[in-house]
C-alpha cells in the first residue's frame, strides 16, 4: 500500500510528530510511506529541511509566505494541489490546510485513491475566516480519525460527523533512557498560541518563588500557524512577573535535547486549555517526570488526578503552584505518580495505532 501521509509544516508540531512516529510504524508493517510537507519558500539553509531524521521518503513542497493568514493558507493549499504527487493509493492529511487541498483534488476529478483525516481537535478560530475554512474541512468527504473519545463525540455532537477512535502511541525507549539527577526546573513542552497556557506557567513560576522556591522554567514553544503570538509578549510577561533570568523559551530542540531535558526536570507542566491527546505528557511519563496538566479534552482519557499525575482547573495558578508543591516536597507520591505513568503508556503503542489505521485505509479503499 502506498501512503501520502501530509503535514503543513516540517517543525516538530503535535499533529507533525504524530505523522511521523505514525509512518515509522506503518514502514514497519510493510506499508510505502511518504511524509508530504509543506516547506516555506527561501528559507534559510538551517531551516530548509525536515526537523528529524527519518526511516521513510520526504516529499518538501514549497510555498510563498504571507503575512495574512488568509493569503498565507491560499499558497499554501495551491501549492499542494500543484505539487502533490497523484499516484498514491492514500492520502492521509493530518490538519485543515492539507485537507483543503485533498478536497480541491477531489473535486476536479485528480485522485484516484480515497483521503483520510485525522482530527487532533477542533481549533475554533475566533477569526470568522479561519473558523469558516476549518469547519469546511472538518465537513469534507474523508474518512475522519479521532485521536480520543473525547473529540469522537465532540465531532458527532459539533459536526454532525462519525469517526474511528486511534489514539496516539509512545515510543518509551525514546525517552526512558538512563535517569538523570532531577534538576530544580519545571519543564513545558508546547506551542506559543494561547490554548497551551504558557502564561498560566509563567505566573504559577511567580508564585512558588515569590515563596522561596528556587525554581526556573524551561518552556520548548514557537508561535503557532496563526503567527498572533510573539515571543515579545511572553518576555514583556516574563519581565513583569520578576522572573527576567529565570525562565528560558527554546523555540527548536533536537529530539536528543527534548528528551534531555524531559529526564532531567523536576516537573512537566502543560496548563492547556483545550488538547486533542497529550502527546507531551506521554513523553514526559515515559521519561518519568511527574505531570501537572488540565482536565480538558483527551487528557482526561490518559491522566487521573493523583493516580499517574496530578491536575489543576485552567487558569488556576494557585492550584498549579500548590500542585507543584506537594511534587516539589513528597519523593513518595512522585514515586506512585510515576510508576503508575510507566503502566499507563504501556497501554500505548504506535505499532496498535498503526494496525488500526491500516484497516481502516483497506475499509477506505474497498468502499471506494
Amino acid at each position: 500500500m502506498k501512503i501520502a501521509m501530509l503535514a503543513y509544516t516540517m517543525r516538530p508540531r503535535g499533529g507533525v510528530v504524530h505523522a511521523v512516529r505514525l509512518s515509522e510504524a506503518l514502514r514497519a508493517k510493510g506499508a510505502d510511506v511518504t511524509l508530504v510537507s509543506l516547506r516555506r519558500r527561501g528559507l534559510v539553509e538551517d531551516y530548509a529541511s525536515f526537523y528529524g531524521k527519518t526511516s521513510f521518503p520526504v516529499c518538501l513542497i514549497d510555498y510563498d509566505w504571507n503575512d495574512d493568514t488568509r493569503h498565507r493558507l491560499r499558497n499554501m493549499a495551491e501549492a499542494l494541489v500543484i505539487g502533490l504527487p497523484r499516484d498514491f493509493d492514500i492520502y492521509h492529511a493530518q490538519d485543515c490546510v492539507c485537507d483543503t487541498a485533498l478536497q480541491m483534488l477531489v473535486a476536479e476529478g485528480s485522485l484516484a485513491g480515497p483521503t483520510v483525516r485525522t482530527v487532533h481537535h477542533i481549533q475554533g478560530f475566533q477569526d470568522p475566516f479561519m473558523d469558516k475554512c476549518e469547519r469546511a474541512a472538518l465537513l469534507g468527504d474523508t474518512e475522519k480519525i479521532t485521536v480520543s473519545r473525547y473529540w469522537q463525540e465532540e465531532l458527532r455532537s459539533r459536526c454532525g460527523l462519525e469517526s474511528t477512535v486511534i489514539y496516539n502511541g509512545i515510543d518509551a525507549g525514546r525517552f526512558s533512557g538512563a535517569e538523570q539527577k532531577r534538576e530544580p526546573f519545571i519543564l513545558f513542552v508546547g506551542g506559543m498560541e494561547a490554548r497551551k497556557g504558557l502564561e498560566f506557567a509563567i505566573e504559577a513560576l511567580e508564585t512558588l518563588t515569590s515563596r522561596g522556591r528556587d525554581l526556573r522554567l524551561v518552556a520548548v514553544a514557537r508561535p503557532g500557524f496563526l503567527c498572533t503570538e510573539s515571543r515579545e509578549w511572553f518576555d514583556h510577561l516574563i519581565g513583569r512577573c520578576g522572573l527576567s533570568g529565570k525562565v528560558e523559551i527554546r523555540e527548536l530542540v533536537t529530539d536528543r535535547e527534548l528528551a534531555g531535558l524531559y529526564s532531567s526536570a523536576s516537573i512537566f507542566l502543560l496548563p492547556t486549555r483545550m488538547e486533542g491527546w497529550g502527546l507531551a505528557i506521554m513523553e514526559a511519563m515515559a521519561a518519568g517526570c511527574p505531570v501537572i496538566s488540565s482536565p480538558v479534552g483527551g487528557v482526561t482519557e490518559l491522566v487521573s488526578d493523583g493516580e499517574n499525575a496530578l491536575l489543576a482547573p485552567v487558569g488556576d495558578v494557585a492550584g498549579i503552584a500548590k500542585a507543584a508543591e506537594r511534587l516539589l516536597d513528597d519523593e513518595g507520591l512522585r514515586g506512585r505518580l510515576c510508576a503508575s505513568a510507566k503502566r499507563t503508556i504501556g497501554k500505548y503503542t504506535w505499532e496498535s495505532s498503526a494496525e488500526k489505521t491500516l484497516q481502516l485505509y483497506e475499509k477506505a479503499i474497498a468502499r471506494r
